[in-house]
């Protein structure tokens, strides 16, 4: 069970704490008023009852309906629906600039490194929205289409290099055309505000007229263009470094001989903003960034397609119809509308069966739920078949997915469990894919580990650090994603491949791991059992041969192997053009 307001549950507790009091008080005034009324024996004749007995019945009665009531304010939540959605999402392009003038230092540590600390503070800021990504220099590069898979974006913001792009310089104009081509799509007909985010120091290689028809055409297509500037208006020069230590060498030159000093051009990027409609900020004032998501908030959202959504059921009313019942029936009793103490036993005694019927369809005693008591109790085949049944009556979430593939890695029936854990990829609640990741990556190793064939072996390990590094994307805190995929690491290093199995460009992962943001929403990862295998490291390494630092610089290693290879996976295909002036 889980609440929507679990912060009013203290109601639940002090509610019976008021009617105890009031009943209380009302028991002390009944016993004064029999008193006064005469002998004892005479009062019970005439009212048919004790008056100067307490009244349990009634404390007890209304104690559950106050209970009920106090519960009943927080939101119960228990059982799945599924229920049919449409989201409504910002629409933005960032544009950033990677020329080589955005390495210069007038900002610390660099113009560069400040452009992406701006770049995840709004992905950070604008969870859910869709967002496209733009790299330019002499020329513009789309490297993300529109999507809410911010983490994908993360990727992109890590690998930005002017080494990345082929043409050096920088072109407003044509960061500007691509950026508006990017945001306003295939439908152009669509009733939406568009926006595209603008960072760069405002140098640029061609004609200012060049930039500014490229910001008039944006503007008549109805994309609003906020810039940002990055730099000082005092410039400084621009650093050559050293590809392998990245120590700077020297300072970019003209064909003068003289050092360039690249500076903000702050009328280039208000113009662009005042034709646009747009705002423009300097990166170095405090609250720029503020000002800059109060004016995308304020954009009309787009309508996103319809998809399906698994949410916890609300049962606040079979609680609140259980607390009517139990008033009703001390009203009922309180008041001597029943006609013989016979009639009142009888139906006093009917009331718990009232009751049952009442709650019995909102309990939601469902396969689903009953599933995961049976995972809880570790009796995981019975699980499988009460997940199973729930999947054959037609419900098919991604909860109920990710649950039956949890339960079938508890029993090692890997394909399986592979199966119904990529259909709960579906889901795009972080903390839900970040489980479903972390369990895949489970199958892969404890397969990898298990199996004999030495090819078969690498291609597992090879998934199964695809699949903790997906995760690690997610959470970069998983302390268990990381030791499993330290261990995976470790395994690979140990037996490496016979024949060259394993670390073939076909022996990775499948390919439905480039795409994990699908459709629809998933269930809240509350509904879900805890993670299977491995969720408190799956088989650690013997004590004493390595240490927790070590597994992290490991780890740290690893990433980094991974952001270069994807910046070489950027640079595939690049054909350096020489410009004059390539900065």
């Amino acid at each position: 069970m889980s609440f929507a307001r679990p912060d009013l549950l203290w109601l639940a507790a002090a509610l019976p704490a008021l009617i105890a009091w009031g009943v209380v008080g009302y028991a002390r005034r009944r016993r004064r008023v029999a008193r006064l009324l005469g002998e004892s024996t005479l009062v019970r004749r005439l009212v048919g009852q004790e008056l100067g007995r307490f009244p349990r019945r009634r404390l007890g009665l209304l104690g559950i309906a106050a209970v009920s009531l106090g519960v009943a304010a927080a939101g119960p939540q228990w059982g799945t629906e599924i229920v049919e959605t449409r989201s409504r999402s910002l629409e933005i392009a960032f544009a950033l600039d990677v020329s080589r003038s955005m390495l210069a230092r007038d900002v610390s540590p660099d113009r560069l490194e400040r452009q992406r600390l701006l770049a995840r503070r709004l992905l950070r800021e604008l969870r859910g929205d869709r967002i496209g990504l733009v790299a330019f220099a002499g020329r513009a590069y789309v490297l993300s289409p529109l999507t809410v898979d911010h983490s994908a974006l993360q990727l992109y913001l890590d690998a930005l290099d002017p080494e990345i792009v082929s043409q050096g310089g920088s072109s407003l104009a044509s960061a500007i055309r691509q950026a508006t081509d990017l945001v306003r799509g295939e439908d152009p007909e669509r009733r939406a505000d568009y926006a595209v985010v603008l960072v760069s120091d405002g140098e640029a290689l061609e004609e200012e007229d060049a930039v500014l028809r490229a910001a008039e055409r944006a503007a008549a297509a109805g994309v609003v263009v906020h810039t940002v500037g990055l730099g000082t208006p005092g410039g400084a020069p621009i650093p050559e470094l050293d590809p392998v230590s990245g120590r700077v060498t020297g300072y970019k030159r003209d064909l003068s001989g003289d050092v360039v000093i690249s500076r903000r051009n702050d009328h280039l990027l208000g113009e662009i903003a005042s034709i646009t409609g747009g705002r423009f900020v300097r990166g170095d004032e405090p609250g720029a960034t503020d000002r800059l998501l109060a004016s995308l908030r304020g954009m009309e959202r787009a309508a996103a397609a319809a998809g399906r959504e698994a949410r916890p059921k609300d049962r606040t009313g079979w609680l609140v119809a259980l607390a009517l019942l139990l008033v009703t029936l001390d009203a009922l009793l309180a008041g001597g509308a029943l006609q013989s103490v016979r009639k009142r036993r009888a139906k006093v005694a009917a009331a718990p069966a009232v009751a049952a019927l009442l709650l019995a369809p909102g309990f939601g005693f469902g396969d689903l739920e009953r599933g995961n008591r049976l995972y809880r109790e570790g009796r995981y085949l019975e699980a499988v078949e009460a997940y199973s049944r729930a999947l054959r009556d037609g419900e098919s979430s991604p909860v109920l997915h990710y649950n039956l593939g949890t339960a079938l890695l508890r029993l090692k029936r890997y394909d399986e469990a592979e199966r119904h854990l990529r259909a709960a990829l579906m889901t795009v609640e972080p903390e839900a894919r970040e489980r479903t990741h972390y369990n895949l990556g489970n199958r892969y190793l404890e397969a990898g580990l298990e199996a004999d064939d030495p090819r078969a072996r690498a291609k597992l390990l090879d998934a199964a650090v695809e699949a903790y590094k997906h995760a690690l994307r997610i959470d970069p805190t998983d302390v268990d994603a990381k030791w499993n995929l330290e261990l995976a690491l470790r395994e690979q290093e140990q037996n490496p491949p016979e024949h060259g199995g394993g670390q073939s460009g076909d022996q990775g992962p499948p390919d439905e791991w480039n795409d994990d943001q699908g459709q629809g929403q998933g269930a809240p990862p509350m509904s879900m059992p805890q993670p299977s295998p491995g969720e408190r490291r799956t088989s650690p390494p013997e004590p004493g041969t390595m240490t927790r630092e070590q597994a992290e610089r490991i780890l740290s290693a690893a990433e980094q192997d991974e952001r270069e290879l994807f910046r070489q996976s950027l640079r595939k295909g690049r054909r350096d053009r020489p410009v004059a002036r390539d900065w």
